[in-house]
This record gives C-alpha cells, sequence and structure tokens, in this order.
C-alpha cells in the first residue's frame, strides 16, 4: 500500500465513524491545551521573574571585592580571607576572554557648600574612560571629563542632593514656599572634608588644628533616580578624588593604594559564569545577578514541573480515549481486517493504518489544541497579568505540543495496531 493511500483509508475511516472521532479529538484538544497552558505560564513566570532582576541592574555585570568567604572542607562554618584590589587587578580582569570593560571605584565623604547652605555628600570615584559603558543613567548633564589636573573638579549630583542642602546654624533645609530647592545646578559650589570648616569644632581642642581647604567643584550633571546602585552618589574621576585624598589624609579614611569595589563588564549573558569563576580562583570575593537568577530559575523551574504534570493528566486521559477508539475500532472492523489479510495486505500495512489513524486524532487534536492555548493565553495576558501571571508560548513549545501530541497519540494506538496485525485471518472471517 502506497504511503497515499495509507493516509486516504486512515482518513475514510476515521470519517465513518465521525461522532467518535470528533469526540476523541476533543480529549486531545484538551489535553494538548491544558499541558501548553500550563508549561506557558511557567515559562512566563521565569520570563518575569529574568525580567525584574534586569530592571535592578545588568545581568552581564560582576562585582568585586577584596573578602572572599571560604568555607572549611566539612562545611560547618568558614573564614574571610583578603586580596587587596589594586591596579595590578584591574588589568588582570581585562586580559580574561568575555570581558568588555573593567571600572575600578573608590568612595569618599564630604561637604559640598553653596552660600550658606551646606549638603553632605558621599562620591564615588570611578573610571571616566569606561563609565559610559556600565550603563550610569544621568537625569541632565553628561558625566564628569577624565581628569587631567588642574584646581576645578568636575561633579556629578546624586538623584537627591539638591533637595538635601540646609542651613548649617538652624538646620532648615534649602527649600522654598512652593517645595523647590534654592539651590540650583547653576548655584556655585565648593567642597571640604574638613567639618570643621562648616560647625567651627576644634577636634584638636586647642585652637590649632590646621584646617582643610576649600575646593571648587563644578556639577556637570545630576544622577537619575534609576540609576540603581549609584542614584545616591556624586560622581567624580578616580585620579581627582584620589588626588584629594592624598591631599586630606587627615579627614578622608580613603586608601589611596587600594580599591573599594571594581565592576566588571562582561560581553555576553554566556561569558558571566567562566569570568566570575575565574575571578573567585583569583582569591576575590564576586558577586553577580546571575547568583540570584540561577537561585530563582530553580524555583520556576520546580513550577513549570508542577504545572506541567497537572497539564499532563489531561493528555493521559486523552491518550486512554484513543487507546479505547482504536480498539473498538478493531472489534467493529474484525471481518474487515481479516478480508485484507486474505486478500495479501502486509502486516506492516495493517499496523500502519491503525496507527495513521491515531497519528490524525494526535494531528488535528493538537492543532486545534495549540490554536486554542494562544487564545487562552492572549486571556490570561489581558485579564490577569496584573497578578503576576503570564502565558509565554515559544515556538518551540507550540512545535513541540503538536509533534508530542501525535507522539502520544500513536504511542496509544500501538496496542491496538498490534493486535490487529496479529489477528487470525480465518478467525476474523468467521466473526459476525
Amino acid at each position: 500500500m502506497k504511503p497515499a493511500d495509507l493516509l486516504r483509508t486512515a482518513f475514510m475511516n476515521l470519517w465513518r465513524r465521525k461522532l467518535r472521532a470528533i469526540l476523541t479529538v476533543l480529549g486531545m484538544v484538551i489535553g494538548t491545551a491544558s499541558i501548553v497552558v500550563m508549561v506557558s505560564l511557567g515559562i512566563g513566570i521565569q520570563q518575569a521573574t529574568l525580567e525584574s532582576f534586569e530592571n535592578t541592574g545588568s545581568l552581564t555585570l560582576i562585582q568585586v571585592n577584596s573578602y572572599k568567604w571560604v568555607e572549611t572542607d566539612n562545611g560547618k562554618g568558614g573564614s574571610s580571607t583578603e586580596t587587596i584590589l589594586n591596579k595590578k587587578s584591574v588589568e588582570a580582569f581585562k586580559q580574561l576572554p568575555g570581558v568588555k570593560a573593567v571600572m575600578p571605584m573608590i568612595t569618599g565623604y564630604g561637604i559640598i557648600k553653596s552660600g550658606q547652605y551646606v549638603c553632605d555628600a558621599s562620591i564615588l570615584g570611578i573610571d571616566m574612560s569606561t563609565a559610559e559603558q556600565f550603563g550610569i543613567e544621568l537625569a541632565s548633564g553628561s558625566l564628569p571629563s577624565s581628569y587631567h589636573g588642574g584646581s576645578n573638579y568636575e561633579i556629578v549630583f546624586g538623584s537627591y542632593m539638591l533637595n538635601n542642602f540646609y542651613n548649617p546654624k538652624n538646620g532648615k533645609q534649602a527649600i522654598d514656599r512652593n517645595g523647590n530647592p534654592k539651590v540650583t545646578i547653576d548655584s556655585r559650589f565648593q567642597m571640604t572634608f574638613d567639618y570643621n570648616n562648616i560647625y567651627n569644632y576644634d577636634m584638636g581642642g586647642d585652637g590649632t588644628q590646621q584646617k582643610g581647604k576649600f575646593y571648587k567643584v563644578s556639577p556637570v550633571g545630576v544622577m537619575s533616580e534609576a540609576s540603581n546602585d549609584f542614584s545616591w552618589y556624586c560622581l567624580m574621576d578616580i585620579e581627582a578624588l584620589l588626588k584629594l585624598a592624598k591631599e586630606n589624609k587627615n579627614f578622608m579614611n580613603v586608601e589611596t593604594d587600594r580599591y573599594y569595589q571594581v565592576y566588571v563588564k562582561c560581553e555576553d549573558i554566556d561569558d558571566v559564569k567562566t569570568v566570575k569563576t575565574a575571578i573567585d580562583e583569583m582569591g576575590y570575593g564576586t558577586y553577580s545577578l546571575q547568583d540570584a537568577v540561577e537561585m530563582a530559575q530553580k524555583s520556576t523551574q520546580q513550577i513549570q514541573y508542577l504545572l506541567g504534570a497537572i497539564g499532563s493528566v489531561s493528555l493521559l486521559v486523552a491518550a486512554i480515549g484513543i487507546m479505547n477508539t482504536m480498539m473498538m475500532s478493531i472489534y467493529e472492523r474484525t471481518k474487515e481486517i481479516g478480508i485484507i489479510k486474505v486478500l495479501g495486505c502486509r502486516m506492516s500495512n495493517i499496523a500502519g493504518l491503525f496507527l495513521t489513524e491515531s497519528a490524525y486524532i494526535g494531528l488535528f487534536g493538537g492543532g486545534i489544541g495549540l490554536g486554542l492555548s494562544y487564545g487562552l493565553g492572549m486571556l490570561i495576558n489581558t485579564f490577569v497579568a496584573n497578578s503576576g501571571f503570564k502565558s509565554v508560548i515559544p515556538p518551540y513549545l507550540a512545535i513541540g505540543a503538536v509533534v508530542f501530541s501525535i507522539a502520544v497519540a500513536m504511542f496509544s494506538g500501538l496496542y491496538p495496531a498490534l493486535r490487529a496485525m496479529r489477528l487470525s485471518p480465518l478467525t476474523a472471517i468467521r466473526t459476525e
């Protein structure tokens, strides 16, 4: 029997019993739709989790610090080891395959003064030559230029800096009646690291202690509130802040021979694990959002398995229905099977005929079930998305669902097909 004849005959056999075939296909539709919708919800939860992590920071970013926690061999407790972060470390990180950019940082604390108003400032010194690659967002202005000497220091104010100026004599905020800051980006600013310049108290107690200098600072921008880890900081070029730290050793607790932290940007998400492992082996402590993502993915994967298992119950019921339909078909067509055997039909063709009928049920049920899944997914995304549920049906799930439904249907029809193939021709002919 030619393949075309096999397909046509199998379809005609199903069409002769339309109601039974439709009901069996309907079971397959419900089973396929159930498993696709359940799995798509699991994928949606995983995707939503990934998006939430992307909103909190870059997934290709690795934060490196000097301290690493080393657990004991028995897994009970451990100790912290220190490996200094310095220029050598930065150069070593740059040589690692998959690294796109490296940004060292130091931190300092000072006071910025404008007229009678002052504001405490947490200052982050970063390498401005690589800063743009780390997604630092500004609400206005631009990043400071790389420092090459001079007495004027460019700075970017933190997102809430202008609202935090106050009068040190009475503690009142520098805000007008309408709630607008009296100090603006266009005001004149000075910076000092000696609190005695502002509050006029003498740490030495004898009035002879030398006061720190005032430095002219020029704000070139304001941080965006969406800049995550950097929003609260004032930014300066790292070389400028190092120079100020050396001149104000008595007032700034900044170690000029090491970095507070180093950010490493990878070329791709797939490079993060390799680069992170290499830096760990150097003795540094590392953190990446990938760590949190992996933990979250394990949890969502378990949810996916659970949802998939719930959907599989419907598919299992549909598979039993297919097997029942095919067995009933054999009992009804016993004489027909005997006649075609006597006429010389091959055993493989008889088995193939029943398997093809099963495949048709799987194909129609899977295709219609997939269409129903898309419809249900749209309803979920329209009316239930706010509750955190989201249906995502990627191409591989759509194709896999149809192929899987055909495979399940054929597997369900395998036993009936073998039974039909082994049926004795003489017994079949005598059956009325």
